[in-house]
């Protein structure tokens, strides 16, 4: 059963821009709102494309995943969604909300730059603080590029690979 997923972060507000932001992605999410769906069942409908949105729900943890164990076959991962509806309510400075913004409607090609940039630099992962004076980047902008970022994750205060 789905349900409505609070955002009271404004870098919540990036993956959320970045989570619906083609018609793949709107479609996919909508393929999987209502019944588990297999990773080959997406896979057939929307190509690959298609488990690449998946990956990007499961990141930030749209989707719910569950094992299926079909007859005379191996388990095959199924997805469906964690929520039908959003409820946002932020209150931000304007530095914070330009600083979400500004990495969110960045273009893919400038935003794949800084995020090789870092995603080289951090090997097995390093502290977002050090991210942070590495590139001259405030926290915002960093945890915003983390989450718009479908190869970078935060564990606790540390960034890592995915």
């Amino acid at each position: 059963m789905a349900h409505a997923k609070l955002i009271n972060e404004v870098t919540d507000l990036v993956w959320l821009l970045r989570g619906f932001d083609t018609d793949l992605k709107k479609k996919v999410f909508n393929e999987i709102l209502s019944e588990w769906k297999t990773v080959d069942s997406i896979v057939e409908k929307f190509g690959d494309e298609g488990i690449e949105a998946l990956s990007y729900f499961e990141k930030i943890k749209l989707v719910e995943t569950r094992w299926a164990m079909p007859a005379d076959e191996k388990p095959k991962k199924e997805y469906r969604a964690n929520y039908n509806s959003f409820h946002i309510r932020i209150v931000s400075s304007i530095d914070k909300i330009s600083d979400a913004f500004a990495i969110a409607l960045m273009d893919d090609k400038e935003f794949r730059e800084i995020e090789k940039k870092i995603y080289d630099w951090i090997g097995t992962g390093k502290m977002g603080r050090e991210v942070e004076i590495q590139y001259h980047l405030s926290s915002v902008k960093l945890k915003a590029i983390v989450k718009r970022s479908d190869r970078l994750v935060y564990k606790g205060m540390m960034i890592e690979k995915i």
